[in-house]
């Protein structure tokens, strides 16, 4: 449920202070930063100084980040060896493409940068909090109230930490009070002119906790920079915040301070007066003035956090309320006879028993209780729990905790049941009202029909770790409509696809149901028992048991052709290049481009899975192919591989990377007629310039394929327009690339409708085939399959094509395949921050490739199906394929599954 590394502490918002802050290091702190310039997002950099007297140490000192919904990463660890020199500088640069632009040279560079709405961090190498600022309230990083973000302006502007009297770093625990914005910016690096510290006091924040009823001492500490010859005195006096001395919370301090000469620290105490009952956290201040002789007051004023630590008898649903943080979070709690329902290896989760649970169903009646190490209670014991009252990364938490087990072999609570209703799959009729899941955080599910829909990701240093599932049976994908979250073109007909809100995370191990590094492969069905959480972003389900239902088997090839039937196939090669960078940009989209031994090894692969996925097509349209040279390797590889003969053929596009269609025809089977392009050389208007249409012209083969007696003429097109990473976003690059689709698609459609009216191919197959780039249906932009198949529907785009242009309109082979099988790729699609979730991103399985069939090719269709070796794998398995042998080498040959299509053949002359 979430580990024993250092913990984010999180404390009650407090009248003129959003946090109650631990002691920061008075010496090193972030001066200056901006997280986007003129050159864009990534032209960023953070400035660090030390304000120290002696040179300090930030060898393992980290940089982090933070978004506004609170998700934390490390920028930058500073390596060993690095130090700064009293009042002097280190500056930080993204490195990333278009990064920081400055002309004061960055000492160091990092490569993920900061959100515009985020936070920055400095942390120790224990992870203890040394500096932060923010510019939202969602953010993890943030003192005080945070800054306002400067926006998505590129422009040469940030923030600068004011100074104090000493020229010193201005620390009040307040970033409002101490940044200004300032524009231009003047980084400084480490041979920028350092500034001369002169001596300066300073007192740190300080808290207690109370127990009981007795009076505690709370000291602070006055720091002076440098020792002095003489003593030095400063003025110390109390102010009220929430404390206040007429309530009786604490006795007054008005006192003179004194550095005895040589010496740097002393300390003033403040009488906090105990507390009989629980009730809120207060603060009061501390305030320094009137340092004698020449020394200047760096912190003026401390935070006196008096923090109640008496127990508030509460139940599980009072403590965790109805949102992601609990009401009563930073408090101690005493909740009593409830049950542990699951155990871990650092912590157990309790439930409400069913007699005293709440009635609010938006409420949650499990926790989970962390203890760092292997607990010593069981499933089914009744505990009482006296603990704080935590949110580790929007997960609540029992933690510090003192535990009582009162009976054993107690009744466990009833599981709520996760089926094809629970979790909701309408996102405007969630589960727990504003998410799907929080209301269940902690307690115990049942799920009798789950579905793995994703082989297991890969983190750290867990090859195999979590998976994502449906409680449904079903796999997550991507349903009619337009985008979730993009709104619904005018003029466009169709609801938002819903985002399948339904689909969550599980980690199979974390409870032991089943033994760490167990690969799962996606269609793998199972019913399981366990309890929700809440872990890196994502809603989680953690089984205690976990039964498999059918495992699904990997690699999973098609079934074997019929010897009465033609195989037309389709597979996206997934850029298959040559080791030659000879081309505008790189073929592999990378930096370089495949090494010989790669592109060998690839070759391999994609023989694998073409002979021992697809089983060895008559005819195969390949996409994201470099050249004829690689192509006709793989024809190569094929007859080395299998009793076959292939033969490629290819022909060069416009595609500025080098990737081409092409055909792999099987010529001890199939005679080929004739391979061209189809309106390779139509242009568009490009922004103001006329280019290219098709990046990948249309490529049009005519082939005589063995029939039941004779020969079968067949007429297949391989397709691959323009991709759709733009389709669903708005500006100029969305419109450009939508035009374009649509004007390809419109290309392709005259095309297709020329050939199946020419009279000598009235009765002749014809198939249009390969990586669409576009689902079996609209997507609200326009319908790119629709169009070319001629059943393209206005009302349901934004871009109006009017009248159909194929008639009779061409048939898509995949509304013949299984529901839960209609799926060529899998994207993980980000929703931004939604549900709960930050961000939530939802592995998703889409229709990319189809096959097209004519009134003629449908009347001799037999079957359509894809061979399963590339989607469905853990991430970890995919690698370790390339060293396999046989069939499982095909796993992970591409990042799409290819299809076959099977057709009866009856010769031309019955026709």
């Amino acid at each position: 449920m979430r580990s024993t590394l250092s913990r984010r502490a999180l404390w009650a918002a407090l009248a003129g202070f959003a946090t109650v802050v631990p002691l920061q290091a008075a010496d090193l702190s972030i001066t200056q930063f901006r997280v986007r310039g003129p050159a864009g997002g990534n032209d960023e950099f953070v400035e660090v100084h030390n304000g120290g007297s002696t040179p300090l140490d930030v060898s393992g000192v980290r940089l982090n980040g933070s978004n506004a919904s609170g998700t934390t990463g490390t920028r930058f660890t500073f390596p060993n060896g690095v130090s700064i020199a009293p009042g002097c500088f280190l500056l930080l640069g993204n490195k990333g493409s278009a990064g920081y632009s400055g002309s004061v040279v960055a000492d160091y560079t990092y490569g993920t940068g900061f959100t515009d709405d985020g936070g920055l961090a400095l942390l120790d190498t224990s992870g203890n909090l040394l500096d932060q600022v923010g510019m939202s309230t969602g953010s993890a990083y943030k003192l005080g109230t945070p800054l306002p973000s400067l926006g998505s302006a590129n422009a040469d502007q940030g923030y600068q930490r004011k100074t104090t009297g000493g020229g010193l770093p201005q620390t009040t625990g307040d970033n409002s009070a101490d940044w200004v914005k300032v524009a231009p910016t003047a980084p400084r690096n480490a041979t920028s002119t350092c500034v001369a510290q002169g001596p300066s006091l300073s007192i740190a924040d300080a808290s207690v906790s109370l127990r009981n009823a007795d009076d505690v001492a709370m000291p602070f500490t006055v720091t002076l920079s440098q020792a002095q010859p003489a003593d030095v005195s400063v003025h110390a006096t109390t102010a009220d915040d929430t404390a206040t001395v007429a309530a009786g919370d604490y006795d007054p301090v008005d006192t003179t301070v004194t550095v005895p000469a040589g010496q740097t620290h002393a300390s003033v105490s403040v009488n906090v007066h105990g507390a009989k009952a629980a009730g809120p956290d207060k603060a009061f201040k501390v305030n320094l003035s009137d340092a004698s002789g020449t020394v200047t007051l760096a912190k003026a004023t401390a935070i006196g956090a008096i923090l109640n630590e008496i127990p508030v008898t509460a139940e599980i649903w009072q403590i965790t309320g109805r949102d992601a943080v609990s009401p009563l979070l930073g408090k101690r709690v005493s909740t009593t006879g409830n049950v542990v329902t699951a155990v871990g290896p650092a912590g157990f989760t309790i439930q409400t028993p069913d007699n005293r649970a709440d009635a609010d169903p938006l409420t949650s009646n499990g926790i989970y209780v962390f203890t760092g190490a292997a607990p010593t209670v069981k499933a089914g014991d009744l505990v009482n729990v006296e603990a704080t009252v935590d949110n580790y990364f929007n997960l609540p938490e029992l933690k510090n905790a003192t535990i009582t087990t009162t009976l054993r072999g107690a009744r466990l609570p009833t599981a709520v049941v996760f089926d094809d209703k629970v979790p909701s799959h309408d996102p405007g009729h969630l589960s727990c009202g504003t998410t799907n899941f929080q209301c269940f955080v902690g307690m115990r599910v049942a799920i009798a029909n789950g579905m793995i829909t994703t082989g297991n990701l890969r983190f750290s240093n867990e090859p195999f770790a979590e998976v994502y599932i449906t409680t449904d049976g079903k796999r997550s994908l991507r349903q009619p409509g337009v985008r979730f979250t993009v709104p619904v073109p005018e003029g466009v007909n169709l609801p938002n696809w819903s985002g399948n809100p339904q689909v969550l995370k599980m980690n199979t191990a974390d409870f032991g149901a089943v033994a760490a590094e167990t690969p799962f492969n996606a269609g793998t069905t199972f019913r399981a028992e366990g309890v929700i959480s809440y872990a890196f972003g994502a809603y989680t389900f953690i089984p205690t048991k976990i039964t498999v239902k059918k495992a699904a088997e990997l690699p999973r090839p098609v079934n074997t052709r019929p010897f009465y039937a033609v195989r037309v196939g389709a597979l996206n090669t997934e850029r298959f290049c040559d080791s030659e960078f000879n081309t505008t940009f790189t073929c592999s989209g990378g930096s370089t481009e495949p090494t010989a031994d790669q592109v060998a090894l690839k070759t391999r692969r994609l023989s694998a899975y073409i002979g021992g996925v697809l089983r060895l097509p008559d005819i195969l349209s390949v996409e994201e192919v470099k050249s004829l040279t690689v192509l006709q390797g793989l024809a190569k590889q094929l007859g080395d591989d299998y009793p076959v003969q292939y033969e490629a053929f290819l022909q060069p596009g416009h595609d500025p990377s080098g990737i081409n269609v092409g055909f792999l025809v099987r010529t001890d089977r199939v005679r080929v007629v004739n391979v061209r392009q189809l309106d390779a050389d139509a242009t568009w208007v490009d922004q103001g310039s006329t280019s290219f249409l098709h990046d990948h012209p249309p490529l049009l083969l005519t082939a005589d394929v063995p029939s039941i007696v004779g020969r079968m003429r067949v007429n297949v097109i391989a397709v691959h327009p323009k991709a759709r990473q733009n389709v669903d976003k708005t500006g100029s690059a969305a419109e450009r690339d939508r035009q374009k689709r649509f004007l390809q698609a419109v290309s392709l459609a005259h095309q297709v409708q020329a050939l199946q009216t020419d009279r000598k191919n009235l009765l002749t197959p014809l198939l249009v085939v390969g990586d669409f780039n576009a689902y079996q249906f609209s997507d609200g932009f326009a319908d790119v399959v629709g169009l070319v198949s001629g059943k393209y529907d206005d009302n349901q785009n934004l871009l109006k094509l009017g009248k159909n242009i194929v008639k009779p309109a061409l048939w898509n082979a995949v509304d013949s395949v299984p529901e839960n099988d209609r799926y060529s790729f899998l994207f993980t699609e980000n929703f931004g921050n939604v549900q709960g979730q930050s961000p939530r991103s939802v592995p998703t399985h889409q229709v990319l490739d189809h096959a097209l069939l004519n009134t003629v090719a449908r009347g001799l269709f037999i079957d359509m199906r894809y061979g399963r070796g590339n989607l469905d794998a853990p991430v970890q398995t995919l690698d370790d394929a390339a060293t396999d042998t046989g069939v499982k080498k095909a796993m992970g040959s591409s990042d799409h599954d290819g299809f076959v299509v099977d057709m009866l053949a009856l010769p031309t002359i019955l026709f």
